[in-house]
């Protein structure tokens, strides 16, 4: 029997339909350690070199990210679907960005979170290995915030 149950999460996996234990992106985002507000320096208010982000789900179960950066041209709210742990230390979610979707990747290092990867649909590469492509700087390390 446990080829047929195998062969059957197989199946609906190709399908997209997960396994009814299958746990929820607010779940995901408890165990990574997210859930709530992030920031550069908590004790400061959001500004451009103070960003916030703020992980949070409704009632109905949609998560979101909410970037606050003090300029109202950056800040959002987006939505967020399909968060996966790569690793205990690696979170990978989907994202409907402002110009096209997205798979973010961030990673968590000496209980900080960095975004380590940044993709378009279309393949451009807007983070890599923890550095913007074009200046080779390091994404900024965020704290959870109490």
């Amino acid at each position: 029997m446990r080829p047929v149950s195998f062969a059957l999460l197989v199946f609906l996996g190709l399908l997209g339909i997960a396994p009814a234990d299958a746990a929820s992106d607010g779940d995901v985002l408890k165990k990574f350690g997210m859930l709530g507000t992030t920031a550069v320096d908590c004790a400061a208010p959001p500004g451009p070199s103070n960003p916030y982000v703020i992980f949070a789900v409704s009632p109905q179960g949609k998560a979101t990210r909410t970037l606050k950066m003090m300029d109202p041209g950056l800040d959002a709210t987006l939505a967020i679907r399909n968060l996966r742990l790569l690793a205990p230390d690696t979170l990978q979610f989907n994202e409907t960005g402002r110009q096209s979707e997205l798979v973010i990747t961030l990673v968590k290092v000496a209980g900080k979170f960095r975004s380590w990867r940044s993709v378009r649909a279309d393949g451009t590469v807007l983070i890599a290995d923890g550095k913007f492509p074009t200046t080779s700087k390091p994404t900024l390390a965020f704290t959870f915030c109490r």
